[in-house]
């Protein structure tokens, strides 16, 4: 009782505290935030001719935070809008965020989120055949689209091409205020390209030594005179063999916008984007013999049926409305849906039969099925003069669903040698089994940014969180369950040390409603818990190099794990707890010289529950205890190398494994390095060789099924054009 009493007041008192600032707030808006006399002027002159000549006003302005990064040619982003919606210095947020730029993007040729997040600090992207699933801090991870949120849109869901990014901004640890559905592990958020207000036409041309070709072009620019009508679009093909034998990806994709100034303060975008996959003979891989031993085969060998085959469609349409008040108060309300529909026939290893390791059950599996996202945001941000110091308020409310329709059919089709695997037949496949589920999810939310002292800030944040999720077999949808108002809290303090380097602490959290079901049908409880996590932040070099260092605790109950025996279905972990720390620096140091480098200790462990007694004490198997990322290049800017680029870079992390230490895989590193030159101001080419020592390694460790090999050496040539 005296628990629940407590709760009681820290929500009154978090309540009240808001209720002042949004009073102060709805002063601000109706009556400016700096209401200033004029110098040497007074109520009683108002009539009079002026006797003297008032002295001089200077006038001074900062100018506005842009987290962009296209064309800043840096891996260094100065602000991120993933922790308050509106743009903030990384300085500023008391937590770990990473920002992969549009340079790093180009320079890694990074086509795909799984090539993007692979090279994000304390990621874990984990192959799963043609798409990922993705993990940080030991927990999954959740997505945003331009700050709008979604419900399971990103684990095993493919994405759109990052040909048609600015940006993408990773949130380590539950960001439960700004991010509805506050996974414990993180959320990412893909920001798209906007519209130049000049001219501009760019291509990309690719070839690969697997054997492949990819084709982008992108066009942008003003519509009318005026310059107020504003678009661009961006067209990318390819047709790609990838490092195991008979497997190939083909994609075609568009991505629009439509940007229209109604007035100076208020815009209107509104973008669509349309993009199809098509693949063959992708591979689900093998798992590992009973005792613990790799099969031994070639590291590109294919181990499914050559009548594997999958087509996924994702359709996005975004619109867009912000509007700038003359009191340094902004508004924007987003509305998204997504579609993404598939099919596919497949088969793959289950395991041995018996004492031959190389003969296997096999199982096939047909399927289709659609998911359909709706999601809104909107928000108003702005300062406030209070007690002498300006202050930071921010308020939204967000609502997102998710339909899903996935019906299947899944057969033992006997055993076959997975040597010979191309040969198998394909079945006649017998009628199948079908589930809608549906998930709804509201909010509303505040955040205020305190400035107590000129060195010294505060940050209270808070969501109240509505939640519903829904199955239908046969006959009227059923409720599985349903949550009616969760108080999610955020607290946090920064100190600048000096100008450049700041101190943090910050609590949070742990919200997140799971869409998962367990293999009996049961939907999984929200994870609920909490997350405690300290800092130093630094911005050197007039802000062209970022540094950080952090360290983390999360206490999770009802963590959602992955069923080992039963794909595609979920477990209830019980209690976990992770902790660590992590170190990242990134930007541009010298001129032409960027870099980027993050590694992350991480310890995870279940205190209790199923997985305690079933799995021993080891959570997060697949998530290593060590984890470092580098890449970096060099661009010559005089002499005889003047134009020429060097760069190159490392991945390399501690063992992991699946289900228990007995499907270990040992700690791995793999090189690249590049080298490129710049033929004139439109020209370049970049020749890259990746997995430069041809280290043979799993992308997703074996189980007793399910061992992806990761990619052997190959080589890349990409040419640039920009005019």
């Amino acid at each position: 009782m005296k628990q629940r009493r407590a709760g009681v007041l820290f929500r009154n008192a978090f309540r009240f505290r808001f209720n002042v600032f949004a009073l102060a707030a709805a002063a601000a808006w109706t009556g400016g935030v700096h209401a200033q006399e004029v110098p040497g002027a007074s109520p009683s002159d108002s009539g009079a001719a002026p006797t003297s000549v008032l002295p001089a006003v200077t006038i001074t302005s900062q100018r506005e935070i842009d987290a962009t990064t296209e064309g800043s040619g840096s891996y260094g982003a100065q602000a991120a809008t993933i922790a308050g919606k509106v743009p903030q210095k990384l300085q500023e947020i008391p937590n770990s965020v990473s920002v992969v730029t549009r340079q790093r993007m180009d320079d890694q040729n990074m086509t795909t989120l799984d090539d993007a997040l692979r090279y994000t600090t304390g990621v874990q992207a984990v192959s799963y055949a043609d798409t990922a699933y993705y993990s940080a801090r030991g927990y999954l991870l959740g997505i945003e689209f331009d700050g709008v949120s979604l419900m399971s849109g990103v684990q095993y869901e493919p994405q759109l091409d990052l040909a048609f990014y600015d940006r993408i901004e990773v949130f380590r640890g539950p960001a439960g205020v700004m991010d509805g559905t506050g996974n414990p592990g993180g959320t990412v958020n893909m920001v798209r390209k906007r519209p130049l207000d000049t001219f501009h036409v760019s291509t990309e041309t690719q070839v690969s030594s697997f054997g492949g070709a990819r084709q982008m072009v992108d066009v942008t620019g003003p519509l009318n005179k005026e310059g107020t009508l504003r678009g661009r679009a961006v067209i990318v093909g390819s047709d790609e063999h990838q490092s195991i034998d008979r497997y190939r990806e083909k994609e075609g994709g568009f991505y629009g916008i439509l940007e229209y100034d109604i007035d100076p303060r208020t815009t209107v975008a509104l973008s669509a984007a349309h993009q199809v996959n098509a693949d063959t003979g992708f591979d689900y891989g093998v798992g590992g013999m009973s005792n613990g031993q790799r099969l031994p085969t070639s590291w590109s060998q294919n181990f499914g049926p050559s009548w594997n085959y999958q087509r996924n469609t994702l359709d996005e349409t975004n619109l867009n409305l912000t509007h700038k008040f003359e009191n340094g108060w902004s508004s924007s309300t987003t509305v998204l849906y997504r579609r993404y529909s598939f099919s596919g026939t497949y088969a793959y290893p289950f395991g041995a039969t018996g004492s031959n390791p190389y003969d296997q059950t096999y199982y096939a599996q047909k399927q289709s099925g659609t998911y359909n996202w709706f999601a809104m945001d909107t928000n108003v941000s702005g300062p406030v003069h209070l007690l002498g110091r300006d202050h930071t308020l921010t308020f939204g409310a967000t609502y997102s669903q998710l339909s899903e329709t996935n019906p299947f059919v899944s057969q033992n089709i006997g055993t076959f040698n997975v040597l010979d695997a191309a040969s198998i037949p394909e079945p006649a496949f017998s009628s199948g089994s079908n589930t809608n589920f549906r998930f709804q999810q509201g909010g509303v939310y505040g955040q205020a940014h305190i400035k107590i002292t000129d060195p010294l800030s505060v940050t209270l944040g808070a969501r109240e969180i509505w939640y519903q999720s829904e199955t239908q077999t046969t006959g009227d949808w059923k409720v599985n369950s349903r949550m009616n108002g969760k108080f999610v809290p955020y607290a946090a303090i920064v100190y600048n040390i000096v100008p450049n380097i700041s101190a943090y602490v910050s609590y949070s959290s742990v919200f997140a409603p799971q869409t998962g079901t367990s293999f009996g049908g049961q939907g999984l409880a929200p994870a609920s818990g909490k997350q405690y996590e300290a800092g130093l932040k630094g911005t050197f070099m007039n802000g062209r190099l970022n540094t950080s260092v952090a360290a983390f605790r999360i206490d999770n109950d009802h963590y959602q794990l992955g069923d080992p025996i039963h794909t595609g279905f979920y477990l209830d972990a019980g209690k976990v707890r992770s902790q660590g720390w992590e170190f990242e620096v990134s930007g541009e140091p010298l001129t032409g010289w960027n870099i980027y480098a993050g590694y992350t200790l991480l310890n995870a462990d279940f205190e209790s529950g199923l997985t305690a007694t079933s799995l021993g004490n080891g959570a997060g198997l697949e998530s290593p205890r060590n984890l470092f990322k580098l890449y970096t290049t060099y661009r010559f800017q005089q002499g005889m190398l003047h134009g020429w680029m060097v760069g190159g870079g490392m991945y390399a992390q501690s063992a992991t494994s699946r289900l228990s230490s007995l499907y270990e895989q040992g700690g791995y590193a793999i090189f690249n390095a590049q080298v490129g030159y710049q033929f004139n101001k439109h020209v370049t080419a970049s020749l890259a060789l990746n997995n430069i020592f041809n280290r043979g390694y799993y992308s997703r460790t074996p189980g007793t099924f399910y061992g992806q090999f990761g990619d052997l050496r190959n080589v890349m040539l990409t040419v640039r054009t920009d005019f």
